[in-house]
């Protein structure tokens, strides 16, 4: 298991749900492109049930249209088939 860099409590807000969906936006982009990466190189630590979880929670982003990532991953990538 990875140890998380916080103690488990909330990580701060600043500026209410707008700043949220940002760092939203933040952290499911870097997700998005760090699993093009594991799909690309394939390294050897990547199993296929990382492969699995991976491609999961891939899906649940780009499947949920309340949190747009932007068209550029609906339409160019398409990184999770």
């Amino acid at each position: 298991m990875v140890a998380w860099p916080f103690d488990g409590k909330a990580l701060p807000r600043s500026g209410g749900d707008k700043s949220l969906d940002l760092q939203f936006k933040i952290v499911a982009e870097a997700f998005l492109e760090l699993f093009e990466l594991l799909e690309e190189y394939a390294p050897v630590f990547y199993t296929e049930q990382h492969h699995q979880r991976a491609l999961t929670a891939c899906r649940i982003l780009l499947a949920n249209p309340s949190h747009a990532l932007g068209s550029e991953w609906h339409s160019a990538s398409q990184p999770c088939k």
